[in-house]
């Protein structure tokens, strides 16, 4: 969605099966948690910066390719927390909706507090309404733990149905390299919930150039398609990157392959620009 030597901020309502775990974009990417010469984590101080990109998904089993384009902004304030706004354009099963996303971090002697909200105007596919709060907690030796939740609210093509996730997890930094482990139970409707996992390595070099990967599986709610809300079976890996070409531009990537049961196959990428101002 920016990056880490981190205690990831993960958005607590990042669906793997069918969104980007891409750290690069997105309100969750306020993962860059290590500890500044302010004694909070650097990213809190951090230049502002603004991103525009886009990303494309081809789909297997005779489906249309997804897209959408972001204008994704991050506005550290110091001791007064972090803030970032995304809005986005996406197509998918033939059909074009927006949403906005905001999200709030704050700092604190412990850990990180951070709240995001979504918002998408008559959806056809995307969740109308999301709310998610989150918390990353400092442990000893270079440890840290990730507690999560996230509610979606459906419009009346899918029944008005609302999902929700509970995301736990661990990490550890080690020089410049972030291991990370959550796992994660949703439910539609507050139904038997499913199991998902995800783990996560990240380089962070001197110069800020990032890389990394993940992997993720298990069941989680999705849009298998229109009017269709269901638990899948998904298998998700992704390697994405931030390269800055000089102090103040930079170019974000990501490649991905996903299984979402047995309707489709997805191999996309994502490639953006930032700035910082």
């Amino acid at each position: 969605m920016a990056r880490i030597p981190f205690l990831l901020l993960i958005s607590a309502g990042s669906a793997l099966a069918q969104n980007a775990v891409n750290v690069q974009i997105g309100t969750a990417a306020l993962d860059e948690l290590s500890t500044g010469y302010a004694g909070r984590p650097a990213v809190f101080d951090a230049a502002p910066y603004v991103e525009i990109g886009s990303n494309y998904d081809q789909l297997t089993n005779n489906y249309a390719s997804w897209s959408a384009q972001y204008l994704n902004l991050s506005l550290p304030l110091h001791e007064n927390g972090l803030v970032n706004v995304q809005v986005q354009n996406v197509q998918r099963f033939s059909m074009v909706d927006q949403d906005l996303n905001i999200a709030y971090a704050y700092p604190t002697k412990l850990g990180v507090i951070n709240l995001d909200g979504g918002y998408s105007a008559n959806p056809n596919f995307l969740p109308q309404t999301s709310l998610g709060l989150g918390w990353n907690g400092k442990l000893p030796e270079g440890f840290g733990y990730i507690v999560a939740a996230n509610q979606k609210q459906y419009s009346e093509s899918y029944a008005n149905a609302a999902t929700n996730m509970y995301s736990l997890g661990l990490e550890k930094y080690i020089g410049e390299f972030r291991f990370a482990y959550v796992g994660m139970v949703s439910s539609i409707n507050r139904n038997q919930g499913s199991f998902a996992s995800k783990v996560q390595g990240q380089w962070i070099g001197s110069s800020e150039n990032r890389l990394g990967l993940t992997y993720a599986q298990g069941m989680e709610p999705a849009e298998v398609a229109l009017n269709n809300l269901a638990s899948i079976q998904f298998q998700y890996i992704q390697i994405d990157s931030l390269y800055w070409i000089t102090k103040t531009i930079g170019v974000t990537t990501a490649l991905w392959h996903g299984k979402e049961g047995s309707y489709y196959q997805r191999n996309g990428g994502q490639l953006g620009l930032r700035a910082t101002f």
